[in-house]
Parts: C-alpha cells; structure tokens; sequence
C-alpha cells in the first residue's frame, strides 16, 4: 500500500525528489556516463555541455568532497545543521594507478611525489562515501560500466532512468562519446600515458591503505589485486 503524504486540510503533497550525487576523482569515466545519461533520460548533467544544454541537472558532481567546482552545484556534503544534503549518492571508481598516470602525470604534468601527495583526495573521497549514514549509496567500478551495457543501465538505473523507454544504439553512443572527449580533451594512448614503476606502485598502494584503513580492502582490495598491483 502506498501512503500519499497531506496537508492539514487533506491536500497532496508532491514530495520533490531527493537530491543526488556523483563522486568521482578525475579520469574516472563521468563524461560517459553522463552521455549515456543525457540520451537515454533527456535531461542535462554537470559539466561541458554534451547532449542537453539547458535545463535542471540529473545530480550534482564532485571530483574532491573537500571542495566546490564551478561546474556543479555541489558545496559539501552537510548542510550547517550536520545533516546530509544528498540522499542518493554514488561513487564511480577506477583503478587507481590508472586515475594517478592519466590526470598527474599525463594531464597535469605533475612529478610523481607532488602528485602522490595530491591523489590524496582519491582515499578521502571513499572514506567521506563510507561516512554517509542515511543516503541511498551505490558504487560504480570503471571497468564494469566504461562502454559496457550491463554496468552503464545499472548506473543510469540507479538515478531513475530506465534505458529500455529510449531507442538502443549503443555502439553509436559509444562513438559520439568519444568524439565528444578528444573535441574537448584530446586522447592519450596507451603508448602515451606515463608507465610507473614497481616502487611507485607500491608508493600509491602504501598511501591509499594508510588512508583508508580497513576499507582499502572493502573498496579497493581485489579490484587492485587484479590489475597486478598487490
């Protein structure tokens, strides 16, 4: 049985929806998801603008949970009374020593001990996610949803949209994606991206379980065993 909640005088009321939330450190796969969102679900996302230019956003978006972004509404996770302003939140990870080389020391061209220092924020936006007691939480692996139908329906349906109401052309989706980022991004090959070392890897592993603690391996533990780094 569904209640609808009323007014004194037995009016409905429409209960907005609650506001929603992605976390994701850079190079972690948003500018697809949101393509795939904006298609499927016609309304706009946070960012450079993709499908849908105008209009009210699906979620807001943070790369750092320790800071404000221009291009979001988001302004922390709290409101002034300590309550949690989201109440659908959801963290997209990617394997971390690819995130570190794509944005650190590809894009910014940081050196590897200022980028170590800086990737930080990765470890504090899982732990800031773990913290959140009452929203509606969901976490999202890169290599399960990036161009992968299964995952990406799995995202899109967590935030209320169904893929089925809209036409199927995911190839074609996959393409105009990736033309969208190397028009706004450029691309880096594999070839390209920066290669680190044994100790490096370590370096970041060392970091991210000082910084996590026990939820390194709740988060993190079998996914970075299987991409070779322990």
């Amino acid at each position: 049985m569904q209640i609808h909640p009323q007014t004194d005088d037995g009016r409905d009321v429409k209960l907005s929806p609650p506001r929603a939330l992605v976390i994701s450190f850079q190079r972690s796969g948003l500018n697809w998801l949101r393509h795939c969102a904006e298609h499927f679900g016609g309304i706009r996302t946070p960012g450079r603008p993709q499908l849908i230019r105008e209009g009210p956003v699906l979620f807001d978006r943070a790369h750092d949970v320790r800071r404000s972004t221009k291009r979001s509404d988001f302004a922390g996770l709290y409101a002034a009374d300590g309550t949690e302003i989201y109440g659908k939140v959801a963290l997209l990870l990617r394997n971390p020593y690819d995130c570190f080389t794509s944005h650190y020391l590809g894009r910014r061209g940081f050196r590897f001990k200022k980028g170590l220092e800086a990737f930080e924020s990765y470890a504090n936006n899982i732990n800031a996610f773990d913290q959140l007691r009452w929203a509606n939480k969901a976490v999202f692996y890169f290599e399960d949803y990036i161009n992968q139908k299964a995952g990406t329906f799995g995202f899109l349906r967590f935030f209320g949209i169904e893929p089925a109401d809209a036409p199927d052309n995911f190839e074609g989706l996959i393409e105009s994606s990736r033309a969208w980022y190397r028009a706004h991004h450029g691309v880096i090959t594999d070839e390209e991206r920066p290669k680190l070392s044994i100790r490096e890897r370590a370096a970041i592993r060392e970091m991210l379980q000082r910084c996590l603690g026990q939820r390194y391996e709740k988060y993190l533990g079998s996914r970075i065993r299987n991409f070779g780094g322990g």
